[in-house]
Formats: structure tokens, sequence, C-alpha cells
């Protein structure tokens, strides 16, 4: 299994020289990946909760794709996960194109078709249309990855012998993964894409779920008449501590309402609200021991994961700042859990419709 780690794209402190600073910690523990996390508009209240400081997803990991370029190393660049319907798909193809081919064939897309009614009515769209727009849109963006020149003709896309000139550097395309949980996304998967993304739940009841659900994957994988499997990204998060008797803590940040519990954790729900009621928003890590990552990452790697994200905290805690703990958090990473973790370097094939072979950012 492959292990990386999410960046805080989301965060106002995350800009110039502590992102360079990022890296090269990333670098020195041998990361295989970074991933990023997605939104365009939020309320004030949003803004205190899910981060203070959101910076466009594509902008940000071509700004990393150069510095990791100029530092000497190729980190998988991947999302958790890339809100599909807010971008128009020739403009975002474009953007994914250019920066594939300036990182080298490095970029895993990580799609999703968004949960935010806000945002989408803010960006003038339906949020029920979002899966068969992300559809659409990644179908479009596929073809004019794949073809110098070509045609396409949907609900929402249309257009003859047209080129966006740049072509990415992993043909026929980058690999696709698609998150979201449901059958409805897993026959997407099956059917479309080169994988899925999950988060890790450590609870019992919901490990079972993830079993059964990558169970219920692979079988239409098979069904479909795919190659080899499904290539599953998970991400799983907490707040590293050596201390047993600090573990399971809860450290909140973001807006809470005297007497209503939070109904958003760690930035996303599903849960619509009756008009006129304020929503609380809350970002929650748990005091994670680092054995507790540990068990979790062996875990993953035994239900077949390719690539564990470990989401780590970078907000000011105790005497240290936002990057004082990410690289804190990091070097207990380190130190407690890489070592005891197996890291699988080999290459990974991949599906595309009918043909099985490795995308470059997995040589």
């Amino acid at each position: 299994m492959k292990i990386g780690m999410m960046l805080p794209n989301y965060a106002r402190w995350f800009r110039g020289e502590r992102i360079l600073a990022t890296c090269e910690k990333g670098k020195e523990l041998g990361l295989d990946a970074f991933s990023f996390v997605d939104h365009v508009m939020m309320t004030p209240r949003q803004y205190v909760g899910m981060g203070n400081g959101y910076m466009d997803i594509w902008t940000a990991m071509t700004y990393v794709a150069a510095v990791t370029n100029m530092q000497g190393w190729k980190p998988i660049l991947t999302q958790s996960v890339c809100v599909i319907p807010y971008r128009p798909p020739i403009q975002q193809a474009k953007v994914a194109a250019t920066l594939d081919s300036l990182s080298g064939g490095r970029l895993i897309v990580g799609a999703g078709s968004g949960y935010n009614e806000l945002e989408f009515r803010d960006l003038g769209m339906n949020s029920r249309e979002r899966g068969e727009r992300a559809d659409e849109y990644l179908a479009c963006m596929k073809e004019l990855w794949s073809n110098p020149v070509t045609s396409f003709h949907g609900k929402y896309v249309n257009f003859d012998e047209r080129t966006i000139s740049v072509r990415p550097a992993q043909q026929p395309h980058p690999p696709i993964l698609y998150g979201s949980r449901g059958p409805r996304p897993r026959r997407r998967v099956a059917e479309r894409y080169q994988g899925a993304i999950d988060n890790s739940d450590k609870e019992a009841e919901g490990q079972r779920a993830f079993e059964s659900d990558m169970a219920d994957l692979n079988r239409l994988w098979k069904e479909r008449g795919r190659s080899g499997k499904p290539f599953i990204m998970v991400y799983t998060r907490g707040h590293l501590t050596t201390d047993r008797g600090h573990a399971n803590e809860q450290v909140s940040k973001g807006v809470v309402t005297a007497g209503i519990k939070p109904v958003v954790e760690s930035g996303g729900s599903h849960q619509a609200l009756p008009e006129g009621q304020e929503r609380p928003y809350v970002s929650t890590y748990t005091l994670t021991h680092v054995s507790e990552m540990v068990e979790d990452l062996r875990r993953l790697e035994s239900a077949g994961v390719d690539l564990a994200i470990v989401w780590l905290p970078s907000y000011r805690y105790g005497q240290l700042d936002n990057l004082g703990l990410q690289t804190q958090q990091m070097e207990l990473l380190a130190e407690h859990v890489l070592p005891k973790v197996h890291r699988d370097k080999r290459p990974i094939e991949m599906d595309f419709g009918g043909k099985s072979y490795t995308p470059l950012v997995l040589k």
C-alpha cells in the first residue's frame, strides 16, 4: 500500500515558504502522495468551521507540482475530492491536462459530485443534477484528454471538431477515482472509472460496511469484464499522540451553537435543515495514539486499499502554531507509524476501458 498526506490547501496559513517546508518534510518522510480538498464558495460560518483560506484546488495542485519538481521528487497529486460539476468541463480538462503535463504525469483525478446545496445554488446549478453532470463532464474530459481533436454531444456539453491543444502526459488519460458511497457510485466506478475513494471508519459497524461495499464493487467490476481490480484510495484522519492518557480526546474547531449538536463534522453532510435554521460547522479531530494509526493502516492494507491518505491537523495547539503542529504530526507519523506499515513500491496496473496498463503516476 502507498501512503500519502492531505495538504491543508483550505487553511489561510498554508502559503509560500510554509508550503515549501511542508513539501520538503514530505520528501524527507518518503510520502507517496499529496491530496487536496475542494470548495468554491462558503458562508461565514462554514469559513470558520471548514477552512479559512480555501485556495482553488487546481491552482494549488499546480503550485505544489512546481515546488516538488524543484525539490527533485515526484509524489502523486490527487484529490479527496474535486467536485467535478463546479467547473466547466472544457476548461477543467485543459487545466488538468496542463497540470499533468507540467508535473510529468503525476495526476490522479479524485472526482466527486458534491453535496453542498448552497454552493450549487451560488454557482447557478441544480444540486439534483450533480451526479448526471459529473458523469457527462468526466466523459467529455476523457474525450478531450484522449484525442488531439474530438467532438462531444451531451445534455450539458456540445461541440464539434475541437481541441484543447495541451495533452496530459498520461495516456489515454489520467486515472479517475470516484468518491461517494452507495450502489449508484459503485456502479459508476465499475462502468467508467479506474477506482474509488472512501474514508476510513474505525468503528466495527463502519468497517463491516466498508468491507461489504468493497465486495460489491469487486463483484460489479468483474461482471462488467474489467481486468485486475479497482484502485482504492482511502483517507483516515487523526491528531497523533504518543500519550495514551490523552487518546480519544477530541479537538473541535468551528462554530458551536449552545444547545445544538453540530450536524456537520469534518466539513461535510448531506442533511438538509429547515429554512431559517442555522447549521453549526465544526471540524473535529480525535487524539489518536500512534499505535492505533498503525492498526488502522494495516487494516486498510489487508482490505485491499492501494493508497491511504493520512489527514493530519494543522491548527494552533498548545505552544505550537499551525505549521509547528503539522510538522510535529508528520514527525510522529515518520517515527512511530510509517516504519511499522508495509509500503508497496511496486507499479500498480489499472484498467482503462478494456486496456490494462500502469499509468505514469504509479511507475
